[in-house]
C-alpha cells in the first residue's frame, strides 16, 4: 500500500492506492491491461480484475511445458517449465528472488544430474492439499522414464526426486504428456502417455502406495503402482486428470479426459462401480468418446469437473483449427457423447499455419469455465461465458449462439509482429490456474519468431481500488 499526504493552503488531498487479493505477490505491474468493460453485476469475483504481463524467465531459450499452481497457504505462484537450452527442468516461483522483473522472482533449476541428460519436457505441478508439499510430474527425454520431484517445503525448496517408470523396451518412452494430481488425503497420482513404436501404446496411470507396490526404482522402489487405464495405437495422448475422494466407498474417484491418436477422437473416462471397458485394474472405469466427429480432434485435452460430477473438457479441431468445449449434460439433448450425452461447441479459431502448443481449462470460484489459448493470430486470449464478466446478452464476440454469441474472448497478451526489430507470439504450452478471490494466473511460452527460442511469461490480474480524490476547502 502506498499513500501520499500533501498539505496545502487552501486544501489538502489524498490518494490511497490499495492492492489486494493475490495475483502474483510481489510482482510489479510492467504490462498493464484494461479489465473488461461491464454493465451486468452477477461477475465472478475477479472476473474484471486488470491484467499485467511480466517476462520471468529470459535466459536463453526457455518456459516450454509451463504448468502453473497457485498456493493459497503460502499466497505464491509455482511454475514448472523445461529449459530447452540447457535441457533442464526448471521450477519459477513468485516471492522469490533472481529473475523477473526487478529480480523479484525465483528461477531455479531441478534435477541437474550433470550427466548431460535432457529432464524436464511435459511437466505438470500441483499443490498438495494435505500438508502444502508442491510436487511436479515429468519426462527424462534421455532414459524415456516418468519422474517425479516434490517439495517437502516449497519455502525452502527441500524436494526428492524419484523415478516412478521406466517403460518395458529401450526404445519406449513413458511418462509423455503427464498430468498431476493429488487427493485430499495428499496422495500423489500420475496420468501419462506410454509410446512404444515396438508394440502397443497406453494410457497410462502412477500413484503412491505405501505398500504393495509394483514400480518405482532406487528409493522409491515398490513404493509406487503402475496401471495400463487403456491401451491401442496413438491412445491416452494429452490426458488430464482429476481425482476426487469418495467417502460412501471410501476410495478415490477418477475423471480423465485423452486424445485418441489412432482414431483422431476425444475420449473421456470415469471411475465406475460396475464392471467396464478400462480403468486400473482393467475393468473399474468407462472411456468412451466424447467427439468422434470426422475431423481430427481431442489434442491438448483439458478438464476440470464440477460439483455435480460433470465434465467440462477445453480441446483442439486440427481439422478445422478450433478451440472447442465439450460439457455433459444431464439429460439427452447434447450433439456430442454416447447418445448425446454431451454438447461439443466451437469456442474461435486457433492456428493453422503453423501448430499451437495446449490449451488449458479451469473452474472459477463461481463456477464459470474459463479457457486459455492461443488464437488464430498468435495472441493470448481467455475465453469465458458472457455471464462470468456480467456482461449482459448479445455483447459476446465468441463462442456457441444463435443470434448472439454467448462468450467474450478477450486478448491477453497480442501478437507482436515487429517492435525495435522482435517478432514474437504467446500463448504456445499455456497453463491456467485461479487464486481462491478469483484472480486468474496463466503461464505461457512466448517465442520470438525472428530468432527461434523464446522466454517464459506470467500474465495475472490483481485487484486494484482506488479512493476518489478528494479536495476540501480551507
Amino acid at each position: 500500500m502506498n499513500g501520499r499526504k500533501a498539505l496545502g493552503l487552501a486544501f489538502s488531498v489524498m490518494v490511497l492506492l490499495l492492492l489486494t487479493g493475490s495475483g502474483l505477490a510481489g510482482v510489479p505491474p510492467t504490462q498493464p491491461r484494461e479489465p473488461v468493460e461491464t454493465s451486468g453485476t452477477n461477475a465472478s469475483p475477479g472476473a474484471n480484475a486488470a491484467w499485467f504481463v511480466d517476462e520471468i524467465d529470459t535466459d536463453g531459450d526457455t518456459g516450454l511445458y509451463a504448468s502453473v499452481a497457485y498456493h493459497p497457504s503460502l499466497g505464491a505462484t509455482f511454475v514448472s517449465y523445461y529449459d530447452a537450452t540447457n535441457q533442464q527442468l526448471r521450477m519459477a516461483r513468485s516471492n522469490g528472488l533472481g529473475c523477473g522483473p526487478n529480480g523479484e522472482w525465483g528461477c531455479y533449476t531441478f534435477d541437474d544430474d550433470d550427466s548431460g541428460a535432457d529432464l524436464g519436457k511435459y511437466s505438470s505441478i500441483a499443490v498438495n492439499p494435505k500438508d502444502g508439499g508442491v510436487g511436479i510430474a515429468y519426462h527424462d527425454a534421455t532414459n524415456g522414464h516418468l519422474k517425479y520431484l516434490y517439495f517437502e517445503n516449497p519455502h525452502l525448496l527441500t524436494h526428492s526426486i524419484y523415478t516412478i517408470d521406466k517403460g518395458i523396451t529401450d526404445i519406449s518412452k513413458t511418462g509423455l504428456h503427464t498430468s498431476l494430481a493429488y487427493s485430499e488425503e495428499g496422495t500423489p497420482f500420475i496420468a501419462h502417455y506410454f509410446e512404444n513404436p515396438s508394440g502397443v501404446d497406453a494410457l497410462e496411470f502412477a500413484y503412491y502406495t505405501v505398500t504393495n507396490g509394483d514400480c518405482g526404482y532406487d528409493f522409491a522402489e515398490n513404493k509406487w503402482r503402475c496401471h495400463t487405464i487403456k491401451s491401442g495405437e496413438g491412445i491416452g495422448q494429452h490426458p488430464s486428470l482429476v481425482v476426487r475422494d469418495n467417502p460412501v466407498t471410501n476410495d478415490w474417484d477418477f475423471y480423465i479426459s485423452f486424445y485418441n491418436g489412432g482414431t483422431g477422437d476425444l475420449w473421456y473416462g470415469k471411475s465406475v462401480e460396475e464392471p467396464a471397458n478400462c480403468g486400473l485394474y482393467g475393468s473399474d472405469m468407462a472411456c468412451y468418446p466424447v467427439d468422434a466427429s470426422a475431423n481430427d480432434v481431442g489434442k491438448y485435452s483439458s478438464l476440470y469437473v464440477d460439483s455435480a460430477g460433470d465434465f467440462h473438457i477445453a480441446y483442439y479441431d486440427a481439422t478445422d483449427h478450433k478451440l472447442m468445449y465439450a460439457r455433459e449434460l444431464a439429460s439427452g439433448d447434447g450433439n456430442c457423447g454416447v447418445l448425446g450425452s454431451a454438447q461439443c461447441d466451437e469456442i474461435d479459431a486457433m492456428p493453422g499455419i503453423y501448430h499451437p502448443h495446449g490449451i488449458s481449462i479451469a473452474e472459477d470460484p463461481t463456477g464459470y469455465p474459463a479457457i486459455a489459448y492461443q488464437d488464430a493470430n498468435g495472441s493470448l486470449k481467455l475465453a469465458r461465458p458472457l455471464a462470468a464478466l456480467g456482461l449482459p446478452a448479445g455483447s459476446g464476440n465468441c463462442g456457441p449462439g444463435d443470434l448472439f454469441s454467448t462468450w467474450y474472448c478477450e486478448t491477453i497478451d497480442p501478437y507482436v509482429s515487429e517492435l525495435g526489430g522482435f517478432k514474437y507470439r504467446n500463448g504456445d504450452y499455456v497453463s491456467l490456474a485461479f487464486s481462491p478471490s478469483g484472480l486468474a494466473t496463466i503461464a505461457y511460452y512466448r517465442i520470438y519468431t525472428n530468432k527461434n527460442d523464446g522466454n517464459l511469461v506470467v500474465a495475472y490480474q490483481r485487484f486494484q481500488n482506488h479512493l476518489p480524490l478528494v479536495a476540501r476547502n480551507p
